[in-house]
């Protein structure tokens, strides 16, 4: 219905354009442009507005939307007159093929690359078998560049928590998967969706405890049970993050440090592409459905983006930097309490209610 009614918007700007203004002979490309950038306009307040879906809606910022849209629209209108002036193909022709380009144009740019799902990418990540993870870091699986992406971020992490952990800290791994960063076997508590990854990252020893968790804003941990708190590519997959990040500053201890990833997101940046490439060749050629829904990702993280949320939800970074071009590691502590560790970390019992 959106596509349709966008398309008509398209249609009717263009003749009227073309209708009132019949000797001017850019009549035809000026009206395509305006008509396109209108249509672009309908989808925007169409998906804010009248398509009213929590998990699946267009998350572009509206500056970075603007600027889609006006090189969409004027894209659109050289295409006319390429078909026009170069091929010499009648008005309504030249129309008719534009706007079938356009239509999947715009699932290319705004659908592929702004839409996802939390809730239909986490249908299919509770199914995933146990070592989808280790799968990922195998060649003979996976393309090389993604086996070495995923060796490599792995490989970061194990190294960016044993910089804060030391023996005796109490930690927990929210949306720890199959938990395949701890190769030291740390005495982690694990929090995940995907039972079978659990049980084979306990088998694994890579995992202390677990427990199956639908909602990381709801751990059922006790209050200041832990010096160490990990959310690894997870946050940008979470609809609820105010919610998740208020139960990490619950549990955590006033002096505990929060350690995050999150892909470094931002508008035709390195992992922007990739990952947009990716989820298009796995998705639509592939066929997997994790991957149509966009792995669940729903939030675009800068660094700037990073602290802001981590600010308004009582957090505040003390170390934030680079992975690959690809990713953000950072560390972080609550706001408003004053930085006085003892030596080993807390030893308070680490429990569900």
């Amino acid at each position: 219905m959106g596509g349709f009614l966008g398309s008509a918007v398209n249609l009717g700007v263009t003749f009227s354009i073309v209708y009132f203004f019949p000797r001017n002979p850019f009549a035809p490309f000026i009206g395509f442009f305006l008509g396109t950038f209108l249509n672009q306009a309908f989808h925007y307040l169409y998906y804010h507005v009248v398509y009213v879906n929590q998990e699946i809606r267009m998350r572009t910022s509206f500056p970075i939307h603007l600027f889609m849209s006006v090189w969409v629209s004027a894209g659109s209108a050289l295409l006319l007159w390429v078909f026009m002036q170069v091929l010499q193909w009648p008005l309504l022709e030249s129309i008719a093929m534009c706007l079938s380009i356009l239509i999947v144009s715009n699932a290319l740019l705004n659908r592929i690359s702004t839409f996802s799902s939390a809730k239909m990418a986490e249908v299919e990540y509770r199914e995933m078998d146990e070592d989808y993870y280790d799968g990922m870091t195998d060649e003979k699986r996976v393309s090389r560049f993604r086996a070495w992406y995923h060796r490599s971020r792995y490989e970061r992490l194990t190294a960016h928590v044993t910089a804060y952990f030391k023996k005796g800290m109490k930690m927990a791994d929210l949306g720890c998967g199959n938990c395949f960063w701890n190769i030291h076997h740390l005495p982690v508590f694990g929090l995940d969706i995907n039972s079978k990854m659990l049980a084979f990252a306990k088998r694994q020893k890579r995992l202390a405890g677990f427990k199956v968790c639908s909602d990381l804003s709801k751990t059922g941990l006790k209050p200041k049970s832990l010096d160490v708190v990990l959310m690894s590519e997870v946050l940008e997959h979470v609809f609820n993050v105010g919610e998740v990040l208020s139960e990490v500053r619950r549990i955590l201890e006033d002096n505990g440090t929060f350690l995050i990833t999150v892909p470094y997101d931002f508008f035709m940046g390195p992992f922007f592409i990739l990952f947009n490439l990716n989820c298009l060749y796995m998705g639509y050629v592939k066929g997997s459905l994790y991957h149509k829904y966009r792995c669940g990702h729903i939030h675009h993280y800068t660094k700037k983006r990073l602290a802001m949320t981590l600010k308004e939800n009582g957090f505040e970074l003390t170390k934030v930097y680079v992975v690959n071009g690809l990713l953000l590691y950072a560390s972080a502590r609550k706001t408003g309490v004053p930085i006085n560790r003892p030596e080993g970390g807390s030893l308070k019992r680490l429990a569900v209610k």
